[in-house]
């Protein structure tokens, strides 16, 4: 089972805002006009994901269900200058299944969904199974913006 890795830069939905710039505590009224647009489409993309699939969403390593909010959420998605970014992985699954690391759910999970922050705070990844029905769905879904191929690294 190969797990490969879709990237998306924020910039692709805030296409007037140069997200290198992005940070959780700025109250500037674009990088909150930026921000409430990743929110909203990252929320409307996983619902699609999560109602496609029959997910449920999961921290990697702690079994209760999370709430979708938990994941669309500026803690998640964005760099803070004052704490940096706190790197999470959340799962869309369907069981309840928790993993140690990212190399057991690599090795033990074929169909789910694996969400990390970018460390910077610019982006998205996406982690799943090379040519599963979700890896075709996310790219057929996403064919409108540039994607980067991410290596799935098991650390």
């Amino acid at each position: 089972m190969k797990k490969i890795g879709i990237g998306l830069d924020y910039s692709n939905i805030c296409k007037d805002y140069n997200t290198v710039y992005l940070d959780r505590d700025n109250s500037d009224p674009a990088t909150m006009k930026c921000i409430r647009s990743v929110l909203a489409w990252l929320d409307e993309l996983l619902g699609e994901i999560i109602e496609e699939f029959a997910y449920k969403t999961y921290r990697l390593n702690h079994a209760p269900t999370v709430n979708l909010s938990e994941i669309v959420s500026k803690r998640f998605l964005f760099y803070s200058l004052e704490k940096e970014i706190t790197l999470q992985t959340y799962l869309l699954h369907h069981e309840d299944k928790t993993y140690n690391t990212l190399a057991q759910w690599a090795s033990e999970s074929s169909d789910s969904l694996l969400l990390k922050n970018d460390e910077e705070g610019e982006g998205l990844y996406f982690f799943v199974e090379e040519n599963s029905t979700v890896h075709a769905w996310l790219k057929e879904r996403l064919k409108a913006y540039s994607l980067d191929d991410v290596p799935f690294e098991e650390k």
